[in-house]
């Protein structure tokens, strides 16, 4: 997941902290949220695995730790887990619904 270990569609870092951004709205309904950006009044669905992973990397102190916690509470393989986590987190970014800073 890190620029660092050589992937080149990855754009953050494991030591590095996401943030919701101002314009974005999270709205949970149940196992699922939707997140609703005001600016472009667009909507983007979770599932329970994505809403809690958003939960996780708006209120973990870095990246990493919250991979740590998906990895503790899914059985999941840690090499799928972190393409899952990349491909989400930069769909995000992409969307501006998410960004990316150091903790």
């Amino acid at each position: 997941m890190s620029r660092d270990e050589g992937a080149d569609d990855m754009t953050f870092a494991l030591d590095e902290r996401a943030f919701a951004t101002p314009r974005v709205l999270c709205k949970d309904l149940g196992d699922e949220a939707i997140l609703l950006d005001f600016e472009t009044e667009t909507y983007f669905g979770l599932n329970a695995a994505g809403t809690r992973l958003f939960s996780l990397l708006t209120t973990a102190p870095t990246i990493r730790q919250a991979f740590d916690v998906m990895l503790e509470e899914y059985d999941v393989d840690p090499d799928e887990l972190e393409r899952d986590m990349s491909a989400l987190i930069d769909d995000l970014v992409r969307r501006g619904l998410l960004r990316i800073g150091h903790a």
